[in-house]
């Protein structure tokens, strides 16, 4: 026997192909209501004698809505001669994120996705270390990282800068848990931070780009 599906549109749901008439489907973006969807990167040095657990890159809820978090991506570059070394960068993230970032600080220009949406960045508090680099990272904020890390990268400083992408690391998509994972749904005052990991020795010659996108909803 026959089964149409009918949605609440009153449109019965179809089948393409003559072979395998497998229903179409199509994902569709995470309802915003009135709030709305937002997308931001930041590119900055990582300095030589950069500090071991220095902030990097952050991104805070300063509201009562709800942030779940669509994209990160991190590339690295080696652009100059290191000190040969083993470096790595973490991504944790933060609860009672109550005070933000005010030294070595810069905010990223924040992209809305529709004209029609919430003007960015929403509620959304974006900071990045200097572009120019700092050692000690961005300070003056008050925040509780996880206990691990949900995402880690170890990668090796050459003595001398590459002539081809082999200096080049990532992207690297610290969000692939996908297909039916639960996302990070951010609540106020919880955050995301990117840091570096330890210690860098001298003459280090790296830059990082973070890439960002969430969607800012009243429940989820």
């Amino acid at each position: 026997m026959a089964i149409q599906l009918q949605g609440n549109s009153g449109v019965v749901a179809e089948v393409p192909g003559t072979s395998f008439r497998a229903l179409s489907t199509n994902i569709k973006p995470i309802e915003y209501a009135t709030l709305g969807h937002y997308r931001t990167s930041h590119r900055c040095v990582l300095a030589a004698t950069q500090a071991a657990n220095s902030r990097l890159f952050i991104l805070r809820n300063n509201s009562t809505n709800l942030i779940v978090p669509t994209r990160l991506a991190v590339k690295l570059l080696q652009t100059a001669a290191g000190t040969a070394q083993i470096a790595g960068i973490d991504a944790y993230r933060l609860t009672g994120f109550t005070v933000l970032d005010t030294t070595n600080t810069v905010t990223p220009s924040v992209s809305v996705k529709r004209t029609s949406m919430a003007a960015a960045p929403g509620n959304a508090q974006v900071r990045g270390v200097t572009a120019a680099g700092a050692a000690a990272g961005m300070t003056g904020g008050t925040s509780t990282k996880d206990g691990t890390a949900f995402w880690q990268f170890s990668y090796p400083v050459a003595a001398a800068a590459a002539t081809s992408n082999a200096g080049l690391f990532g992207p690297y998509d610290l969000f692939d848990d996908v297909n039916g994972t639960h996302p990070f749904v951010l609540a106020q005052n919880e955050g995301l931070l990117i840091e570096n990991r330890a210690l860098n020795t001298t003459s280090f010659g790296f830059e990082a780009i973070f890439e960002i996108a969430w969607a800012e909803v009243t429940a989820y």
